[in-house]
């Protein structure tokens, strides 16, 4: 993704192996491809001690995650390791070649700008969500808008075929460039993507809430070069995620924010929310000030709240996005009585309806505070099933989170990388009886002796189904 960085950077994506027999990878970029077995790794051992062993045969083994490394700036990544390409990022709008990570059996991924960026100012993390789940609507986001001069919102659109055609109906004026066509607000244009080809349209004006219809499958990103939350504090951070398609947006979350940076200081960091719909009337368990009661097809509404609270609207014609915020590390109260602790980062917060049942997912060790976000729903005996993480056992502390959902946090490492009993950074497995959300958040601390960690923060959501959950389109047509 464009963000700001210095002069060395690692993207990775990890690649989690959920079934009970080998997956093999495949890597490519456009017409060249890549042998994963030499730019893939089984990351073995936890926290500083993990070691990078070749994934031999380009083979992932049963439950294990394998990091792909897929390019590099400079010496960034893990030692004695190489990646697919050197840098391949562009800054402002055009159109670019995407990577295409391929299995023969379904698996669960994500990726991070830039691996082991515990000691970088620009770092985030998303949820891939795999090409055969992409749809052809979408509502588009943005990470945030404009908040440093120069480091411009930015939303990306990738094909799954060639002679993929997407309309987009903007919430702002296209300026174009780069090969990309522009257009007045509100002036539907019709771009011509192939098979692993993007659009990046990255402007000061921001372009969330705009509409975009395709005649093939694509996927939609959400980025910002690098903003500062909210608008003011000194630092900023890059951030990205990957948006569900409109069939799969909820019409009801559970908002669990991250567990405050610092012992009795309370946060109220922002939350987002992007209408697909007119006329979606919106409902908070417990009520929540300065939250909107209504809100409109691409309208952007966002307010601040410390949590937990249930949003719903009206029934599943009424979907819409919403996402999570941390804020900047120097907004007072929130990073610095101790310390630049964590930064800007935002996640999709997964409806319950596309929760999951078993996770395994990977947490970068470079980060000495890591934070797990569980979310579970009360069944219908009126119960609710335990859940149970490889570190922990059964976990609890749970708290509710309205009549019909709990929520708990649970912490691999803190402070100066400290392990929390025998949880550390690394593979980790969660599971149930029951579906269940899961959100991973990573953050710098002034606390860890000899490694500069300070502003920097990621965090993912640790799996979602993505399965169509609403019948709702939105077309891409002049407003």
């Amino acid at each position: 993704p464009p963000f700001f960085s210095g002069s060395t950077s690692c993207t990775g994506a990890f690649i989690a192996n959920t079934w009970g027999s080998p997956v093999k990878v495949t890597l490519e970029r456009g017409a060249q491809t890549y042998d994963a077995s030499l730019v893939g790794y089984l990351p073995t051992g936890t926290g500083s001690a993990i070691t990078y062993k070749p994934l031999t045969g380009s083979v992932i083994p049963p439950g294990a995650v394998a990091l792909v490394l897929l390019n590099r700036e400079g010496g960034a990544c893990p030692s004695g390791t190489q990646s697919a390409t050197g840098p391949v990022a562009f800054k402002g709008t055009g159109i670019g070649q995407a990577f295409r990570i391929k299995t023969d059996a379904p698996v669960v991924a994500y990726d991070i700008f830039p691996y082991g960026g515990g000691s970088t100012a620009v770092s985030s993390a998303t949820l891939l969500i795999p090409s055969t789940a992409w749809g052809d609507n979408y509502v588009g986001v943005t990470a945030y808008p404009e908040t440093i001069s120069g480091a411009y919102p930015w939303l990306g659109i990738v094909a799954a075929e060639d002679g993929t055609q997407v309309t987009v109906s903007p919430s702002q004026a296209i300026l174009g460039g780069g090969g990309v066509a522009g257009t007045a607000k509100g002036v539907p244009v019709t771009y011509n993507l192939n098979k692993g080809q993007y659009i990046q349209l990255e402007q000061q004006a921001d372009l969330t809430g705009s509409i975009i219809k395709a005649n093939k499958p694509i996927g939609s990103w959400a980025g910002n070069e690098c903003s500062q939350v909210p608008k003011g504090p000194v630092a900023c951070d890059g951030m990205h995620q990957q948006v569900p398609p409109v069939r799969a947006l909820g019409y009801r979350y559970v908002a669990a924010r991250y567990r405050n940076r610092h012992p009795g200081v309370e946060e109220s960091p922002p939350w987002r929310i992007v209408g697909a719909v007119d006329g979606t009337t919106l409902t908070y368990n417990p009520p929540q000030p300065g939250a909107p009661a209504v809100i409109g097809s691409g309208q952007v509404a966002e307010f601040n709240a410390s949590g937990p609270f249930v949003i719903t609207a009206q029934d599943d014609k009424h979907p819409f996005f919403f996402a999570s915020y941390m804020t900047g590390c120097a907004v007072p109260g929130q990073g610095a009585p101790q310390g630049c602790a964590g930064d800007p980062e935002f996640v999709n917060v997964v409806p319950p309806d596309q929760y999951l049942a078993s996770y395994i997912f990977f947490t970068d060790p470079t980060y000495p505070e890591t934070n797990l976000v569980f979310v579970r729903k009360k069944g219908t005996n009126g119960t609710f099933k335990d859940v149970n993480l490889d570190c922990v056992g059964n976990i609890g502390g749970w708290q509710a989170a309205g009549p019909d959902y709990e929520y708990t946090r649970v912490d691999l490492v803190t402070g100066n990388f400290q392990k929390q009993g025998t949880c550390d950074n690394g593979r980790h497995e969660a599971k149930s009886d029951a579906p269940f959300g899961l959100t991973v958040w990573g953050w710098g601390s002034a606390q860890s002796t000899g490694f500069f960690s300070e502003a920097v923060s990621y965090a993912y959501p640790a799996g979602a189904s993505i399965q169509t959950i609403n019948q709702v389109v939105v077309p891409a047509v002049p407003r």
